[in-house]
């Protein structure tokens, strides 16, 4: 198996040789995926991506220093608005 796995290495080096770095990042996004597939529902895994991830402790963070309106769910926020 160790000479397959290095061939297979050898190849994944070749292919992405020269990529773009938008494409580079749309690799390593999908290695992501391949590493939590098991793991996490596939129709939920955008929400475990690096992106969405950083998103939400931004989030996080904005709500323990009070930079939110209402509760945080969008009905409150609603709600908020209209009073």
């Amino acid at each position: 198996m160790g000479t397959a796995l290095s061939k297979y290495k050898k190849e994944i080096l070749q292919e992405i040789h020269g990529l773009p770095s938008g494409k580079l990042k749309e690799v390593l996004n999908f290695v992501y995926f391949i590493k939590t597939k098991e793991a996490i529902d596939p129709t939920q895994s955008y929400f475990w991506t690096k992106k969405w991830q950083a998103a939400e402790e931004e989030a996080d963070k904005d709500k323990k220093a009070g930079r939110i309106v209402g509760n945080g769910s969008v009905n409150d926020l609603v709600r908020e608005l209209r009073s």
